[in-house]
């Protein structure tokens, strides 16, 4: 039996907007259908999150694996999904590693972790491992929605309990923090996950120049890592878009 089930099967062969590791959903023609991936080796608990994305987002092109190996293929082979939904208790996964496989396969596709444990210290680890949303099993049904549907629309999600979350005063978004073009560039990419290096490829930009405007960015949220900044970035409601 396939490892793949998917509602609407993804193309036998990617379509020029695909091709590329660093091609961007936000690029797609303004009437295609949104793309998920759900990876999760419970029928159950994918089949409802697959529920929560087709009830947010009618239409959607959603696919569902149950194995880190089964998603990476789906990612190298059709990146830029709209959203990649992950399990960290994959059989064949071993915890945060599943989110940086994941982030090396596709470097666009946002990823919102789902997991039985709400420890701050897994939540702060996910993110910092490059996943731009985290939502506890244990959330209901109006929080999963929630948190997809924010994450698909290019903002961050943490649970809004989160203990130890460095506090933000409220701003107008990227705009609000006083940053350059270039360094809101800088910082979207940074929400997304990318390393330097893979920052450095997308704005064709030389590794120093890249750390300066990463330092730059640090400063201006307030933050003492890339990690501070993911979550000020989050309560500010700060888009990758």
């Amino acid at each position: 039996m396939s490892d793949v089930n998917s509602r609407l099967a993804l193309p036998a062969t990617p379509t020029p907007a695909t091709t590329s590791a660093g091609a961007d959903p936000r690029n797609a023609p303004p009437d295609a259908p949104r793309r998920f991936l759900v990876c999760d080796d419970h029928p159950i608990v994918a089949e409802a999150i697959a529920d929560c994305l087709e009830l947010a987002m009618p239409g959607s092109l959603i696919s569902r694996v149950s194995t880190l190996q089964a998603a990476l293929a789906a990612l190298r082979a059709h990146p830029a999904f709209d959203l990649v939904v992950l399990d960290l208790g994959l059989p064949d996964a071993q915890g945060l590693s599943a989110v940086r496989e994941a982030r090396e396969a596709d470097p666009m596709s946002p990823v919102v972790v789902v997991s039985g444990s709400d420890e701050p210290s897994l939540i702060l680890a996910a993110i910092e491992a490059g996943a731009m949303g985290f939502v506890p099993k244990s959330a209901d049904r109006r929080t999963l929605v929630s948190a997809l549907t924010t994450v698909a629309g290019g903002a961050l999600y943490l649970p809004p309990d989160l203990p130890g979350a460095p506090s933000a005063a409220p701003v107008d978004g990227a705009r609000g923090l006083g940053l350059t073009p270039r360094q809101t560039d800088v910082l979207r990419l940074i929400l997304r996950g990318l390393p330097n290096k893979l920052i450095c490829r997308e704005l064709a930009l030389s590794e120093n120049t890249v750390k300066i405007h990463v330092s730059n960015v640090l400063q201006a949220l307030g933050a003492r890592s890339r990690t501070e900044a993911v979550v000020i970035a989050a309560r500010l409601g700060v888009s990758v878009r």
